[in-house]
């Protein structure tokens, strides 16, 4: 017997179908934006998109919610998706441990954000410099602060934006604060944590404490400014004259890529110099070169994109 559909049932199926059509899309969006755009990021983007589906199903749950869950990005989402997401944050929090470790979940954040955040970004005292006291604050409300803060510090002086090194189609390009004039105890608006903190993330959740994890920093830093919203409440943006800012988070990296890749070049630069025939040698095919002016030029390619000085091998004294 053939079936049929009445008209309210076919109007209901292409509702359906829509809404799906438009949470595919606004998921791969912010997917784009915290993954990065870029081709070298395409596999990363396909395998979390992937791994965001199977947990839609597995929790019951939209694509966008799964993917701000399992990889972040809240403070991209506008007021409609956020209510939508924290809908979904309501189902996840009645799966079973297991089911959210197996994913990868945040188990104690997403039981309580808000005190997850508060951990992360209350632990060092701010009473010293007089920086914005964020107890008693919802987590919009923290990001808020700590920007009006950062916002304040600027206009008296205390921080200066300087241009960053970074590829933008904005005409005034990219702006960024100097990494050692952010004060330690300083609470940064999209992590909520310190500089210290913030590092000791970085070099535990991408480095992970091997050196081969350098080109996953690199690609951390450099991938899409998306990755790195600079806005609060419904503002997405911050802008430096006329140069898009970008949050001390991103500062804080690009000091870890530089310190980390200064190192590893220096201890090829030196290896080189002070190494015997063999020795130099091994260097050199391990670098994929054949001569020390190649691996010098290698070298110094690394270091100009990171904005480093150049160094020098073949006529080093």
């Amino acid at each position: 017997m053939k079936h049929t559909f009445t008209r309210e049932q076919i109007r209901t199926i292409i509702l359906e179908e829509l809404e799906r059509s438009r949470d595919d899309e606004e998921a791969k969006e912010l997917l784009r934006q915290i993954v990065g755009i870029n081709e070298d990021e395409a596999d990363e983007f396909e395998k979390k998109l992937k791994k965001a589906r199977t947990f839609r199903k597995v929790a019951g749950i939209t694509l966008l919610g799964a993917v701000a869950i399992l990889f972040g990005g809240m403070a991209a989402l506008d007021g409609k998706q956020e209510a939508q997401v924290q809908n979904d944050v309501e189902k996840v929090q009645q799966l079973d441990d297991e089911t959210l470790q197996r994913f990868g979940v945040d188990t104690d954040a997403l039981k309580d954000p808000d005190a997850a955040a508060e951990n992360r970004g209350s632990v060092y005292p701010t009473a010293e410099l007089g920086l914005a006291d964020l107890s008693d604050m919802t987590n919009k409300q923290r990001v808020k602060a700590a920007w009006n803060q950062i916002d304040d510090m600027v206009a008296s002086g205390e921080l200066q934006y300087k241009k960053a090194r970074v590829t933008s189609p904005l005409p005034g390009g990219m702006a960024t604060l100097d990494y050692d004039a952010i004060p330690p105890n300083l609470v940064m608006p999209n992590s909520l944590g310190t500089k210290d903190q913030y590092r000791a993330w970085l070099v535990k959740t991408i480095l992970k404490g091997d050196i081969q994890n350098l080109e996953k920093l690199r690609k951390f830093v450099y991938g899409s400014t998306g990755k790195w919203p600079s806005g609060s409440g419904e503002e997405k943006s911050r802008y430096a004259g006329n140069a898009q800012v970008l949050p001390p988070e991103w500062t804080v990296a690009l000091d870890l890529y530089q310190d980390t890749l200064s190192t590893v070049v220096d201890d090829i630069a030196d290896g080189y110099r002070n190494g015997d025939a063999e020795t130099k040698q091994k260097i050199l095919q391990s670098n994929g070169v054949e001569t020390p002016e190649q691996l010098e030029a290698m070298l110094n390619k690394f270091l100009y994109g990171a904005g480093l000085q150049n160094i020098e091998i073949t006529e080093y004294p």
